[in-house]
């Protein structure tokens, strides 16, 4: 009976002081990435989140990318829930971040993505995001872009700077045409050389600005404005548009004026000129709207600080 009592007090010594794990075995998390996450990821993000044109250069199936916005353990630590799942639809709050853009997610799906952040957010390297047919595996590891792509979405970030040149020359090709027909010929020809100018600048700023579009993880170009559209998003569809419709008018009215020269028409003339004029107040409006992407309500905030006492 000692022995039995000693025996079982030196078990219970050794218990008590080995080390938590030693004993214990660590608690089963309840989400598993492969069957509960990615079959989520493959349906509401891989069509907009994958290859070289993902929105915002951000790549679904990249595990470091993803968990780069998440605080394993912590959900309300972690911008992935804090600022994109759990936000409200589009519809109630315009400038909503939520994802999916057509989201939120349902209430079952946020729970289990909640509770997988909260578990530590398990992603095992050697784990494959599943393609929709569940036969064919999208590795984990992000696709090397080229380097014409890497090229691509580098000059993008010049746009916002960039843009102001053929701005200025639009504006003062415009003005000029406008007085060539008080002033004559050599308005005439200053304004022509500032719309040839500005038309070729403009024509790199709108592939700079396509290029910051994708990177900032706007709408590509082939989709068209959402009905819910937020004020933003609206925009930013008719900026895009229509700063390319200026390149493209910007173009034609150089050809007209080359054509008008050659063959010394005045008809030709007038009309690359009477462009030049429209180009001037196109890019007034192209303008205010990038100004709004940038700045928010230009005027409003203007007003605003005028009635400041």
């Amino acid at each position: 009976m000692k022995f039995n009592l000693s025996f079982l007090l030196v078990l219970c010594f050794f218990y008590s002081a080995a080390p938590r794990g030693y004993c214990q075995t660590e608690p089963r998390k309840i989400i598993d990435f492969a069957r509960d996450i990615a079959p989520v990821l493959r349906d509401k993000c891989v069509s907009c989140h994958q290859g070289e044109k993902a929105k915002n250069g951000f790549i679904i199936a990249d595990r470091d990318a993803l968990l780069g916005f998440v605080e394993p353990g912590d959900a309300a630590s972690s911008s992935l829930w804090t600022d994109y799942l759990a936000q409200p639809s589009r519809d109630k709050v315009t400038d909503s971040l939520v994802m999916p853009p057509d989201g939120p997610l349902n209430a079952s799906q946020l729970a289990i993505f909640k509770l997988w952040i909260d578990e530590g957010a398990n992603w095992q390297i050697e784990s494959l995001l599943m393609s929709s047919d569940k036969e064919s595996p999208v590795p984990v590891t992000p696709s090397t872009p080229s380097i014409g792509t890497k090229v691509y979405r580098a000059i993008g970030y010049f746009h916002p700077a960039m843009v102001h040149f053929p701005i200025a020359l639009f504006f003062v090709g415009g003005a000029c045409a406008f007085l060539s027909y008080f002033l004559g010929p050599r308005c005439q020809t200053t304004a022509f050389q500032c719309i040839a100018v500005a038309a070729l600048a403009s024509v790199l700023t709108v592939v700079m600005g396509w290029s910051f579009a994708d990177t900032q993880g706007y709408p590509a170009w082939d989709k068209p404005l959402a009905s819910n559209a937020t004020h933003d998003e609206e925009n930013f569809f008719y900026h895009r548009w229509l700063g390319t419709f200026t390149a493209a008018l910007g173009l034609i009215c150089v050809v007209l004026g080359l054509l008008a020269r050659r063959n010394k028409s005045n008809r030709l003339s007038h009309a690359w000129r009477i462009g030049a004029i429209a180009l001037a107040a196109l890019v007034g409006v192209v303008g205010h709207q990038g100004g709004e992407l940038v700045y928010g309500d230009i005027f409003g905030k203007a007003i605003e600080q005028l009635r400041k006492e």
